[in-house]
């Protein structure tokens, strides 16, 4: 970045005030004027803790960087237009905290004595800094506040359209059946159904939309929509998911997507049948015996190209066999040390509480009691939803 070049910068223009003209109120201009371009290297320290302060502030103009503790605990990522250390320009003491460069990193700083210099000259310097500062806080906090209710209408959206009570799908011959998600923090779009087309016939799915907020749970509400419209037209899996496809590939300016097994089960006859359109394979119990992944094939995920194929296919689910939907927030949840739960260690813990396969609500609540055990406090980094059918 060439020299003053980095004052053309909208951060900089934004921060300082600097409007259209090139005018700026006086206390802004003098601080501009004393700060100074700095670069520094991935994983050098723009400040250390227990430093004293004389580097004064920063302002990321590129790069990124982390707010670690002094035992060097993470508690926050900073990136382009992040403010570090603007209170060393007028306050005592030393660096509560430090600040590592995790890419290269170009800042703007202005440094504590050239400040206080300048201030002492000019006392409309300190007006202007915590002017500066004011107006730097609350564009956070306002934005803070727009990404929350946003998470919020999301989560009210992907929730509100989710069947909670399953009693009437547990009367039909031979099925008990539940389903849960745990939505991430981060608002995904997990989404699962289960109603009937008939007095014999059972359907239920289970899909995960690519993206996050509110674009990812609009969308899912239109998938899920879709879905079981046309399913309640008595027409063929295969020809269902087609359609679906089709109808969310229109006006699909954000280019989202889902995957998605949907299933039908026939309880007179056990012939489930089912489209899997790029989700992952379920598990299945046979007779009591142990769980293993069901082996089928794998189509496209749906919204992602108009008259895709999809294939129907085809097994039995008898008295006294079980399933399980799932999405990829089971086997991808992550531990602390980055490593997965994992397709093999999903079907252990299946496996491990086959004495309670039986009874829906009490297994599912097992496995995710699993999942929690293996992260082990870390984030959970996506939804995790399941749905569970015991004969």
């Amino acid at each position: 970045m060439m020299d003053e070049q980095w004052k053309q910068l909208k951060i900089i223009k934004d921060f300082f005030q600097i409007q259209e003209d090139g005018q700026m109120p006086e206390g802004s201009k003098l601080l501009l004027d004393a700060t100074e371009l700095k670069i520094f290297e991935k994983g050098e320290d723009m400040v250390t803790v227990g430093n004293p302060p004389d580097d004064g502030m920063y302002i990321i103009l590129e790069g990124e960087a982390h707010v670690l503790t002094g035992d060097g605990l993470l508690i926050n990522e900073l990136g382009a237009g992040d403010v570090v250390g603007e209170l060393a320009l007028i306050k005592d003491g030393v660096r509560k905290a430090t600040v590592r460069a995790v890419t290269p990193a170009v800042c703007a700083n202005i440094a504590r004595n050239l400040f206080l210099e300048i201030a002492n000259a000019n006392h409309k310097v300190y007006g202007a800094l915590l002017e500066l500062l004011y107006t730097k806080t609350t564009q956070m906090v306002t934005e803070r506040e727009r990404l929350r209710s946003e998470l919020e209408i999301a989560s009210r959206i992907q929730t509100g359209f989710l069947p909670k009570s399953f009693g009437e799908f547990c009367k039909m011959e031979n099925v008990k059946i539940t389903a849960r998600m745990k939505p991430a923090k981060e608002v995904g779009g997990d989404f699962y159904d289960i109603f009937r087309i008939d007095e014999r016939r059972l359907c239920f799915l289970v899909a995960d939309v690519s993206g996050k907020g509110v674009p990812a749970a609009l969308f899912m509400t239109l998938a899920k929509t879709h879905i079981k419209n046309y399913m309640m037209l008595d027409m063929p899996v295969a020809e269902v998911v087609g359609l679906v496809n089709n109808r969310l590939n229109e006006d699909n300016e954000e280019e989202l997507f889902v995957t998605v097994f949907v299933c039908v089960l026939d309880t007179d006859t056990g012939k489930l049948t089912f489209v899997n359109g790029g989700h992952n394979k379920p598990f299945i119990s046979k007779e009591g015996k142990p769980f293993k992944q069901l082996d089928c094939k794998v189509d496209c995920a749906v919204g992602i190209m108009e008259d895709m194929p999809y294939r129907e296919q085809s097994t039995e689910l008898m008295p006294g066999d079980c399933f399980c939907l799932y999405t990829d927030g089971v086997p991808e949840a992550f531990d602390i040390n980055g490593e997965m739960f994992s397709d093999q260690g999903t079907e252990d813990a299946l496996n491990r509480h086959m004495e309670e396969a039986k009874e829906p609500e009490i297994f599912i609540e097992r496995i995710y009691e699993e999942v929690e055990a293996f992260t082990r406090g870390a984030a959970q980094s996506d939804d995790i939803t399941m749905v569970y059918l015991a004969r």
